[in-house]
């Protein structure tokens, strides 16, 4: 229920958003406006108040606004009513077009403020100096020879200063190759990194992060093996551990093998048997827990929390356009695409985590639908623009049959992307991908 509650809020709030974008530059340059639709037909419910119709409408897909005389063939009484959407200039009406993403983008740097002075919870360290608390075998940083201790100062020379810091300068590192200066026992030693073989991102150090239980599975292996929350393990399989990324990497080679737990519970030692199960979706053992982290909640006043929510959103512009070049570029999948299925799963995750990450989501979401209505594809804002433009440069409308033609190549290409990025979520929602 709650998935579905904030599933139709997320749709409503964005549709209502850039319709009213279209709604209100028509309404401020003096074209009418004849309908006022969130959501497609048939009608539920609406009212009309002067000229226009105001609805809401069974098919939560989108919007529309039905400005007079839209369309190319419409038939109107009088063809030199000032009032006509086909009468204005083309800049007239590129601007009422533009209105719809503009809104959308204007919405996301109004809620990711408010994201901010609600308060988002984090994990503890990231406010911590990013000394290494874990380096997996095999991988660049353990390759340079980093290791546990190790203090990061700076990324390409940019520095470091807390974990949350790092964090953001490896996930927008580019390039198959970087440097990080580091600070250990042998004193600051530069290292280079080789990044050819790595996730984005991802270079292999980890902060600390105690073997500590924090949750458990039902109906798992270390439940049914007394498992407790809080229990910190010492030891698995007669291997000490001090880090829960080295004791997730020894379960996750140890499907179907028996081995002793050995836990401290308060102040006492505890010995477990516990079996790991194969987790069929990623052929890794899985005992069924998860860590015990310390969070923290950090709010900011109106000011700053304006600042980051402004250089929050323009980071996530940014990331956007760049996947949508390496999309064209052939370097990243359509398959990193998601679409209402996972718009509707993430809507209810992130409700479930609170407000603040639901205004986040909200505004990275209004992101990218003013980003998406603005391709150049017809059905689109992006599309109609196109004409406006051809229009501007041949000095007169496109032929009726040639923008009928380019809509319904328009919609087929629409509905096909549309199809591919459901297609992507089914198989993730059942572990195909």
């Amino acid at each position: 229920m709650t998935t579905t509650l904030s599933f139709i809020i997320v749709l409503g709030l964005l549709i209502t958003a850039h319709e009213l974008g279209h709604f209100l530059m028509a309404k401020a340059l003096g074209i009418g406006v004849e309908r006022f639709s969130i959501g497609f037909p048939p009608k539920m419910i609406g009212f009309t108040r002067g000229e226009t119709e105001y609805c809401i409408s069974w098919i939560p897909l989108g919007g529309y606004v039905k400005l007079k005389g839209e369309g190319p063939d419409e038939v109107v009484e009088d063809p030199d009513d000032p009032a006509l959407f086909s009468t204005r200039p083309p800049l007239q009406r590129a601007a009422v077009i533009l209105a719809g993403p503009v809104m959308n983008l204007i919405f996301a740097f109004v809620i990711m403020p408010v994201h901010f002075m609600v308060g988002t919870s984090v994990p503890s360290y990231f406010d911590k100096p990013p000394v290494t608390g874990w380096v997996e075998p095999g991988s660049p940083a353990d390759a340079a020879g980093i290791v546990p201790g190790d203090l990061v100062l700076s990324v390409n020379g940019e520095p470091a200063g807390t974990w949350e810091k790092l964090f953001e300068k490896l996930s927008l590192a580019e390039g198959g190759s970087l440097t990080l200066e580091v600070r250990g026992r042998a004193g600051d030693r530069s290292f280079d990194l080789d990044l050819s073989s790595a996730e984005e991102g991802r270079i292999g150090i980890q902060p600390p992060l105690e073997p500590a239980i924090g949750g458990l599975t039902p109906g798992y292996p270390a439940e049914k093996a007394g498992v407790q929350k809080g229990d910190k393990v010492l030891s698995l399989g007669q291997v000490p551990v001090s880090h829960w990324s080295e004791m997730a990497r020894i379960i996750h080679a140890s499907a179907g093998k028996t081995m002793t737990l050995k836990v401290l519970r308060g102040e006492e030692e505890v010995s477990l048997t516990v079996t790991p199960v194969l987790d069929e979706k990623t052929g890794r053992g899985l005992m069924g827990i998860t860590p015990q982290t310390e969070t923290v909640v950090r709010r900011f006043p109106v000011g700053e929390a304006m600042a980051k929510g402004f250089e929050r959103n323009v980071e996530l512009l940014g990331l956007t356009f760049s996947f949508i070049r390496d999309l064209v570029m052939g370097r990243s999948s359509i398959s990193n695409m998601g679409g209402p299925i996972m718009i509707f799963q993430v809507s209810g995750q992130a409700a479930r985590a609170g407000l603040a990450e639901f205004l986040w989501f909200l505004s990275f979401l209004s992101l990218q639908l003013g980003v998406l209505n603005l391709f150049p594809i017809p059905v689109l804002d992006g599309g109609h623009l196109v004409f406006l433009t051809a229009e501007g440069i041949l000095r007169r409308p496109l032929e009726l049959r040639t923008r009928e033609i380019a809509q319904r190549v328009g919609f087929f290409l629409l509905i096909l992307l549309i199809l591919v990025i459901s297609y992507n979520d089914i198989l993730r929602l059942f572990g195909g991908r």
